[in-house]
């Protein structure tokens, strides 16, 4: 599997947003992500810009984001864990290459909490553009409102088709997929060529996972799975409260197109088949309270995460200035006891310093314990 190099001069370009830096949306598509790139680059490449340095960074900012978001399986890490350092490095692992044992653990290392990325392979990729091609031939129908009760094995795909009607524009749909037995998959929904249009990993929930699609007229926000582990490994430090809303995101309002579109689940589990179900629910007219209540909501959360990451800094501080109190108190403490003991010790040779000045002179001490005779006795037949 190819691996992401990004160059050093390209620090900035990490910082920033991809989408910001393409001029497209979240939600954009392959195609409008490509065409994006190809206005860009055209119009910053070094050979249209000879000598200018900025375009020539401008030039390799575009080429990095374009090869992320171009490119599924990146593009969702992507839009799991954000800009950062760890953007060199967009590897994600293929379950297929794996043995026996290596799915065991690679298994087991999950069901702990460890986060561990995974593809979509090549040949899902290429069967998808085959059934766009062949307008989706034999592909089962979502009919809106029933659900259908189905199987994937790893690393295996199930396709099904949806027929978005004008009808359904002016509310929005969601496809949802949900498993009772927590199993692991990926929702995939394809462009009218066959190319990946957006993917959602199942989230773990109580007791089940799930995976949702929103095409919506309204500004909602996407969240993906909170994992504590990943916090645990990367920054031990930061109390996790400050990382739940990480990878809270604005999501603007879009609708599917009026046609029908190719959806798949896709087996992510490491040894067992994923058992879902899967549903595509056009919104009903009477849920604008609803709604209401959601566009409400949404700015508020999203301004929490801004408030609570300035308040991470000044806890952080904080917490800094509190370490360094309690070891300075820690060292303070020693630094008394050792002053007490000190002091008692002075004052316990000023004490025997001075009874020593009332002391009787040795040679008398030594009479007077001395006795002579039987029993004594002798001190009776002692010269004058």
């Amino acid at each position: 599997m190819v691996k992401l190099k990004m160059p050093e001069t390209s620090k900035d370009a990490m910082q920033t947003d991809f989408y910001e830096i393409l001029g497209v949306t979240r939600t954009a598509s392959e195609a409008e992500v490509k065409n994006a790139y190809r206005k860009l680059a055209l119009k910053y490449h070094p050979d249209r810009n000879p000598g200018d340095l900025e375009a020539q960074e401008t030039f390799k900012r575009i080429s990095i984001a374009y090869s992320v978001i171009s490119d599924p399986n990146r593009r969702r890490q992507y839009d799991m864990n954000g800009p950062g350092t760890s953007l060199t490095d967009f590897d994600g692992l293929d379950i297929s290459e794996l043995g026996s044992v290596g799915r065991i653990f690679g298994a087991m290392f999950s069901k702990l909490g460890v986060p561990i990325p995974t593809t979509i392979s090549p040949r899902t990729l290429q069967t998808a553009r085959e059934l766009t091609e062949q307008q989706f031939n034999n592909v089962p129908v979502l009919t809106p409102g029933h659900t259908i009760s189905d199987s994937v094995k790893t690393q295996d795909v199930k396709f099904y088709v949806v027929d978005m009607k004008a009808e359904y524009q002016k509310n929005g749909v969601v496809i949802r997929c949900k498993s009772s037995s927590s199993s692991k998959f990926k929702l995939v929904i394809f462009d009218r060529d066959g190319s990946v249009r957006a993917i959602q990993e199942s989230q773990k929930k109580k007791s089940h996972t799930i995976a949702e699609h929103f095409f919506v007229p309204f500004t909602k926000n996407n969240m993906t799975e909170f994992i504590p582990m990943k916090f645990y490994m990367e920054d031990r430090d930061t109390p996790l409260t400050f990382h739940v809303l990480d990878s809270l995101q604005v999501q603007g309002g879009h609708t599917l197109e009026e046609r029908q579109h190719l959806v798949a689940v896709y087996g992510d589990n490491f040894l067992q088949e994923a058992k879902y179900k899967i549903t595509f629910l056009p919104l009903a007219e009477f849920s604008s309270d609803t709604v209401t209540a959601i566009t409400s909501i949404e700015p508020k959360i999203m301004k929490k995460k801004e408030t609570m990451s300035e308040f991470q800094k000044e806890y952080m501080d904080l917490k800094k200035r509190w370490e360094a109190a309690k070891e300075r108190l820690k060292k303070d403490e020693q630094e008394v006891s050792e002053m007490l003991k000190e002091r008692d010790q002075v004052y316990d040779q000023l004490l025997n310093e001075a009874e020593a000045a009332f002391a009787p002179p040795a040679t008398e001490v030594a009479n007077t314990g001395k006795q002579s005779g039987f029993f004594g006795i002798g001190k009776y037949f002692q010269r004058e």
